[in-house]
């Protein structure tokens, strides 16, 4: 009975640990150099290179998260047609910022605010995963599991007045 204690502490210890890791699970590189491409599609506006990989300084794991999309920007930064100026931005100072071309979201932050200043600054909201392009809370999703798919939501991309190359069209999925 005692070591079956233990073996059900140690496991319920691996499924909290499995779960956490889950939750902060680094975003791939492939997904990286899939939203690159992406950027290279936006037709309008044309004059922007700046791109915020946004974090919550509150929330270790989206620092963290978003410390790794920069590298992997800055390490793909070469694949990409159009230059882009990749920096972190703190959450609370997106709304001093204008003229981006692109906000990267985290997990966790508040993705409808996000979108709201993407819709009002003709800024391109992306995220890894397509459940906030489903929920209509960010433009462009990009997910690399089980398959690839760039799922766009064509309705808030269209208020922001964000317009992309001929032929994305072909390549994503409208929810």
């Amino acid at each position: 009975m005692y070591f079956m204690k233990i073996a059900l502490m140690i496991g319920g210890g691996a499924f909290a640990l499995a779960g956490l890791a889950a939750q902060a699970a680094p975003v791939s590189p492939l997904e990286v150099k899939i939203e690159l491409r992406v950027l290279d599609f936006i037709s309008e506006p044309a004059d922007r290179s700046a791109v915020a990989v946004l974090y919550d300084r509150d929330r270790p794991a989206s620092a963290e998260e978003a410390a790794g999309i920069l590298r992997a920007l800055q390490d793909s930064a070469g694949l990409a047609r159009v230059k882009i100026a990749p920096r972190l931005v703190e959450i609370r100072s997106l709304a001093g910022l204008k003229g981006l071309k692109a906000a990267i979201l985290t997990a966790g932050l508040d993705e409808a605010a996000v979108l709201e200043y993407g819709v009002a600054n003709q800024t391109l909201v992306l995220s890894s995963g397509t459940a906030c392009v489903r929920d209509h809370r960010c433009m462009v999703g990009v997910t690399t599991t089980p398959d690839v798919e760039i799922g766009v939501n064509m309705p808030a991309i269209r208020e922001g007045n964000i317009r992309f190359a001929d032929g994305f069209g072909l390549m994503v999925k409208e929810y």
